[in-house]
Parts: structure tokens; sequence; C-alpha cells
């Protein structure tokens, strides 16, 4: 009797260890068969390297440049002094540093620069299937938000900025969006939860401020839905949370905005092209004039994707209310945006110099390529509970969806040679790449015209000159010793035998300021936005250094105050959810 109750309770044990470990068991899984999708997507990639397309140049001189600065102990690299030829340039002023931080993290382990990369697209990826399956997996189960995250990992959007536009901060941008509204659910459920989405939409607004714009702005309206189903008091205060959010990344977002009329920003409106004026087709998304023919096939591709999975939930969700209600939700989502990337669109677009600023309606297309899945994991959670041959048949149109992604992102990733196997082809366009990644810190880069200063009016600094000297006497007769130049401090002695006029190889900021002698000087701009100044006879111990501009100081500000704020929430929460257990 003993022995059959001791074998009782040891059977009792296993069967709840089973229940405890089953859970996590599967979540294993689900995490290696996300890093299996990884490897196979980004193949190319990770097996013959970089190709060093569009935008690849830039984050290769960012990277570089910026861990190089981390590693003189300047924590926040806002000016690269080694890019422009050496004249520098306010780059991290304006493009959020992030992502270039976890870069830096994992150069600083030992790897190459291009490893290094491959490192941070690959996990830019993985990621979006990651957060994506988190996003679905209360919503829709494990397999549902599993094969959902397939769908977003294999969307032609994510291949196109991955292998095309090869824009790091954007392939970021892409992976928080599913976590975003994942918080946002619990955020609107629980209070502790609305922290979280301040540091989300902090995280959010140093990875990229196109892509913080327009989600941003889907996300309000996303949120303002929830009046209907929520108490207003709670959806408010998860606006406000985001709203925090923004103030913790202040030092940012306050220079960044305020700053803007020192440097050449109102290029970006024409980097790919006048968004308002482009080439309109029936339903196709703005073509801006400079743009490849890749982005109104995606268009193609996700807009017949969403219409395949639209007809599958009509014809077969439309008796289960609930996962019918959810499907017409995200097909009303996807519709919104395929019509703010629609010429019917254009006065929105006209209106705000604002919006024009993201460069291109496309960048839309994270937010498609999310809502395509999304509806992709709601059909697929309706299909795991039919009928046996429906099932089958259903499964087999999902299959071909993914099988059909993954075949564009293939065919994209093997157009353009790579570094790692360059064949015979033409590698002209992996040139400025390759000199970022073999001779970075030679005052041979060039930045990106935007964030170039500005002398007077909006006109900006002429472009630098290659292999200019550090210092020049451009007026009068001196001597000049060099004794450090440093990305934020230069120090050199001169000797004037007369009054001189002295150029230093650096484009004027506002943050930049000259001691003579341990006394604040006046700096004077040169045509070519270069800093120069002016001394009499005699001999001078001079400084130059980058220090914090007025909008950096009131950023830092902002900030600590927004963590305190969220600090005091954080233990009033934490008191009443401790008296609500007692």
């Amino acid at each position: 009797m003993y022995s059959q109750q001791k074998v009782k309770v040891i059977e009792s044990k296993s069967l709840k260890k089973k229940k405890i470990l089953s859970p996590y068991l599967v979540e294993i899984i689900i995490f290696s068969l996300l890093i299996i999708a990884t490897v196979v997507i980004n193949l190319r990639m990770i097996r013959d390297g970089l190709n060093g397309m569009t935008d690849m140049r830039w984050h290769i001189t960012w990277l570089q440049h910026f861990s190089q600065q981390l590693a003189e102990v300047i924590w926040y690299p806002r000016w690269l002094a080694g890019t422009n030829y050496g004249y520098g340039s306010p780059t991290f002023v304006f493009y959020p540093p992030l992502v270039y931080y976890l870069g830096s993290l994992i150069k600083f382990s030992g790897l190459n620069i291009e490893d290094t990369l491959i490192i941070l697209y690959s996990l830019s990826l993985f990621l979006a299937g990651f957060n994506f399956y988190i996003f679905g997996r209360h919503r829709w189960g494990v397999i549902a938000s599993f094969i959902g995250a397939l769908a977003y990992m294999t969307a032609p959007y994510l291949a196109y900025n991955l292998y095309w536009v090869s824009s790091l901060s954007v392939a970021y941008a892409i992976a928080w969006i599913p976590l975003g509204w994942w918080l946002t659910d619990l955020a609107l459920a629980k209070p502790k939860w609305k922290i979280a989405i301040a540091i989300f939409w902090c995280i959010f607004a140093l990875t990229h401020l196109p892509n913080l714009l327009l989600c941003g702005l889907v996300w309000l309206f996303y949120t303002l839905f929830f009046l209907f189903s929520h108490s207003w008091k709670n959806v408010v205060t998860t606006i406000i949370f985001a709203g925090l959010g923004l103030g913790l990344a202040s030092f940012f977002l306050i220079p960044a905005i305020v700053e803007q009329p020192l440097v050449n920003i109102a290029s970006m409106k024409n980097v790919i092209g006048d968004i308002t004026n482009g080439i309109f087709g029936a339903g196709l998304p703005f073509i801006p004039k400079k743009l490849d023919f890749q982005v109104p096939h995606i268009f193609a591709h996700q807009s017949l994707v969403i219409l395949v999975l639209s007809a599958v939930a009509f014809l077969y969700c439309r008796r289960d209310k609930k996962t019918f209600s959810e499907s017409k939700k995200w097909i009303l989502f996807t519709l919104a945006l395929a019509l703010m990337m629609s010429s019917l669109s254009t006065p929105i677009w006209q209106a705000s110099s604002t919006l024009q600023k993201v460069q291109a309606p496309w960048r839309l297309f994270s937010l498609y390529a999310f809502g395509s899945s999304a509806l992709c994991g709601v059909v697929v959670s309706k299909i795991i509970r039919l009928k046996l041959p429906l099932k089958i048949f259903l499964s087999l149109i999902i299959a071909a969806i993914l099988l059909v992604n993954t075949s564009y992102s293939y065919k994209l990733s093997r157009k353009f040679p790579t570094f790692r196997n360059p064949g015979k082809a033409n590698l002209e366009h992996l040139e400025p790449s390759r000199l970022a990644l073999e001779e970075p810190f030679t005052d041979k880069l060039i930045d990106v015209g935007e964030y170039r200063p500005v002398i007077k009016q909006g006109i900006p600094s002429a472009d630098p000159i290659l292999g200019q000297p550090k210092l020049t006497v451009v007026k009068g007769k001196a001597k000049i010793e060099l004794d450090r130049w440093k990305s934020y401090r230069r120090n050199f002695k001169i000797v004037a035998e007369e009054p001189s006029t002295i150029r230093v190889r650096t484009y004027y900021y506002p943050a930049w300021h000259l001691y003579l002698n341990n006394r604040s000087y006046p700096i004077d701009i040169l045509d070519d936005g270069t800093i120069s100044f002016t001394v009499r006879e005699g001999n001078y111990s001079v400084r130059l250094v980058y220090q914090k501009t007025l909008a950096f100081t009131w950023g830092i500000i902002v900030s600590i105050l927004s963590i305190l704020i969220l600090f005091i929430y954080w233990i009033t929460i934490t008191k009443k959810l401790s008296q609500n257990n007692i």
C-alpha cells in the first residue's frame, strides 16, 4: 500500500516536471528555429561578406569612427572628427547612436569590422522574427505566431533593406515594431508595463528618426482606437508614457531638432528625389526620380500576399467572430498604409515639410510588412483548427507565400558581388566601402552631405579637399607646433612673428571653443566653413575643444527629469501592488 502511494507521488511529481519543462522546451525549439531561419535567409552575407550597396559605406564609416572615439573615452561621440577628409562632421548630433553602441560592443570583443556588421545585420533579422513571435505568442499561440514571424523575416522589404539599401538602423527599427505593439497590449492591461512602453520609445528614438516619426504617428492612431474597449485614462496614460520615453531620449532628440538649422539637413528631401513630384501609378507608391525598380515590385508583392490572406480570412474565418474581427482590423491597417503610399495621399505629404524629411513614403513598408505578417498569424491560427483536407490545402497556400518571399530574398542577395566573393563583376560600387573597411583613419573618408555644417543663411560649407594639412598659416608669418590632435581636443603652440591668421582643418560648429593661453578666444569662419582665428605677434598656447551645446545640456536635463518621473512612478506602483497582495 505504501509503495503504491509512493509510486503515485513520484508519478505526480514527474507529470508536474513535464508540465513545467514542456513550455520551456517549446520556447527553446522556437528560438533555435528562428536562429536557423536567420542563417538561411542571410546565408549570402554570412558566407560571402558585405556587398557594399547604397548606405553600406556610411555605416562602415560611422561604426569605425564611433567605436574609435568610444575607445578615446568619449561616452557619446557626437562629432566624427575623422570623416570629411578630416574636416569632421556632427553626424551623431542628428543620427541616432544606439545601434553603433551595440556594434562597438561587438567590435571590442576582437572581431573585425566586416564580421561585426554581418553579426549586426543578422541579429536585426533574428530580432525581427523573435519580437514578432513574442508579439503573437499570447494572441494566436506558438505555431501561428512562429509562421507569422517567418512571414515577417522573409517579407520583401526586409530583404530590400538588407541587401540593397543596407541601412543598419532601419533594420533595427523594423525589428522593434512588433515589440512596441506587444508592450502596448501589456501597458493597457497592467500599469507596471507603462514603464516598458517608455523604455521602448526611448530605444526606438535612439534607433532611427524617420521610422520613429512614421511608426509613432501610426501607433498613436492605433492606440487611440482602444478608447472603444478600454478606459480613456488608461489609454491616455499609455500615450503619456510614450511621451516620457521620448523624454528619456531628449539628450539626443532636443539637439537633433533644435540644431537642424546649423547643418544642411534640408538636402534630405533631395537624397532620393522630391516625394511630392514623383511618378505615380494606380495603387502604386510614390516612385521618386532616383529610385530603383524594386520598390513597385515590393509593393505589388506584399499587396498580393495581403490580398491572398484577406481572401482566406473572408472565406474561412467568417464563422469565427473573434478571428474574423481581428482579420478585418489588420486588413484595414494595411489598406490605410497602402493609401498613404499612393497618389491619393499627395496632399498630406505636400502639406508637411516634416513628413517630407522621411525622404519617401515607401518607408511605410516596414509597417506594411508587419501588418501583412500579423494578418498571416491570424489566418494561420484559424487554419490550425480546420478539418484536415482544408487544413492541408490552406497550409500549402501559406507555405507558397513563405517560399515566394524567400525566393525574392535569395535572388536579391545574389544580385551583387561581395567582398569575399566578388567574382568577375564590376567592383566600382565596392570601392568606397572597401576604403572604409581597410583605411578608416587615414583622412580619406567622406560623410553624408546633409550633416555638413552651414556657414550662414543655410549655405552649406564647401566640399572638403583631400590631403589638406591640419593647421595652416593663411596670412602673416608664424610657426606652428602641434602637440595633440584628438577627436575632441587639439593642442598646439604658435610663435607669431607678425599678426597672423591660422586655419584649422575642421568645420566650424558651435560646440567648438577656442582658448589662447587658457583664455576664451573668438573663432572666425572661413569661406569654406573651416575654423580660423587671428593672433598678434607673440607666443601662444592654443586649445581647441569640442564641448556641450546649450541644446545638448537642456537635453540631458530633460532626460534626467524623465528618469526621475519614471523612478517615482515605479516606486508608487510597486507599493500599491505590494499593498494589494497583503
